[in-house]
C-alpha cells in the first residue's frame, strides 16, 4: 500500500513540473464561460466501523470524474460525478480469515479456512451554486458563499459490509480564490453538512424484507434525518489549474475529509484525495 501511494504521488510530481514547463510557451485563455472536466484520483481512506468490528480498516480508492459548471458574473453553477472503487483491508496490514465448519454425509467434520477479500464501490453526485461576494473582491482574491446538494453511496458487497453507508445532504459551502503573480489562482474550498437523510444496515446487518430486493430493503425503513451534529462530513481541498493551451488546461487537487456519524454503532472515516482532471 505504502509503495503504490510513494509511486502515485511520484508520477503526479513528473507529470505536474511537464505540464507547468509547457504551460510556459502557452497565453493565457479567455474566459469560457461553460466547462467540462473529466479527472482520475486516487483517495486513501480510514474507516472504523463499530458495527462489524473493533479494528480499523484501510482502502486506497482508485475513481473517476466526470463535471460541468457554468461561470456567470454572479456566481458559479456546478455539477459533479464520482466513481469509485477500491480494496479495503485491516490497517495493522494482517488479513481477515472466517473459518467455515463443513460435516459429509459419512458424518466426517472439517474445517476450512479462507482469506476474505473485501472491495468497496460507490459513487458521489453533487449539484451546487456558488454566489460571489462581489463587495469583497479585489485584484488578489474573490469569495464565493453558496451549498449543494448530494447523494453518496458507499457499498461493501460481501459477507462483511464495512463502511456502507448512504447519505443525501444539504451542504454550505465556500470558496476562496488567491491569484498569483501569474494570474492563475490558488482555489480553496470548504462543505458541511447542515441537513442529511443517513442510510445504514441496522444492528443485525440484515435488511432482508419480503418481497423486496436487497437493495431496495436497505433504503427501507433505515433513513434517519441527522443535523450537524449528529452527522458531520467536513471536506477541505485546495486545487490549481495549469494551463496547457487554449481553453484546456490541467488541475491538480487536493482534498481532506473526516465523516462520523454514530447510528446504530459509530462509523469514522477519514480521506485523503489527491487527483488530477483535465478541463475544457
Amino acid at each position: 500500500m505504502k509503495n503504490n501511494i510513494i509511486k502515485l504521488c511520484l508520477s503526479f510530481a513528473f507529470l505536474l513540473t511537464a505540464i507547468q514547463a509547457y504551460s510556459q510557451e502557452n497565453a493565457e485563455p479567455e474566459p469560457d464561460r461553460n466547462q467540462f472536466r473529466i479527472g482520475l484520483g486516487a483517495n486513501y481512506i480510514k474507516t472504523l466501523d463499530l458495527l462489524y468490528s473493533p479494528l480499523m480498516y484501510k482502502s486506497l480508492r482508485t475513481d473517476l470524474q466526470l463535471g460541468y459548471s457554468r461561470k456567470s458574473e454572479n456566481g458559479i453553477f456546478s455539477s459533479d460525478l464520482n466513481v469509485f472503487m477500491g480494496s479495503l483491508k485491516p490497517n495493522s496490514g494482517g488479513a481477515v480469515v472466517i473459518y467455515a465448519n463443513e460435516t459429509d454425509i459419512h458424518g466426517v467434520e472439517t474445517t476450512e479456512d479462507m482469506v476474505l477479500q473485501m472491495v468497496q464501490i460507490g459513487f458521489d453526485l453533487q449539484v451546487g451554486y456558488l454566489r460571489e461576494m462581489q463587495q469583497l473582491r479585489s485584484e488578489s482574491k474573490a469569495i464565493y458563499l453558496g451549498g449543494s446538494l448530494e447523494e453518496s453511496l458507499t457499498y461493501t458487497p460481501g459477507f462483511m459490509n464495512v463502511g456502507v453507508i448512504n447519505y443525501s445532504s444539504f451542504n454550505a459551502k465556500a470558496r476562496f480564490d488567491y491569484f498569483l503573480k501569474n494570474g492563475k489562482p490558488l482555489i480553496f474550498e470548504l462543505a458541511v453538512p447542515l441537513v442529511s437523510v443517513i442510510t445504514r444496515l441496522p444492528h443485525h446487518q440484515s435488511p432482508g424484507e419480503p418481497g423486496k430486493s436487497d437493495l431496495g430493503a436497505f433504503f427501507s425503513g433505515n433513513n434517519k434525518v441527522a443535523t450537524l451534529n449528529h452527522f458531520q462530513n467536513a471536506r477541505f481541498s485546495i486545487k490549481y489549474p495549469l494551463l496547457v493551451k487554449r481553453r484546456i488546461a490541467v488541475e491538480i487537487r487536493y482534498e481532506g475529509s473526516w465523516m462520523h456519524y454514530y447510528k446504530p454503532r459509530h462509523l469514522t472515516q477519514a480521506g485523503n484525495h489527491l487527483s488530477l482532471g483535465l478541463t475544457f
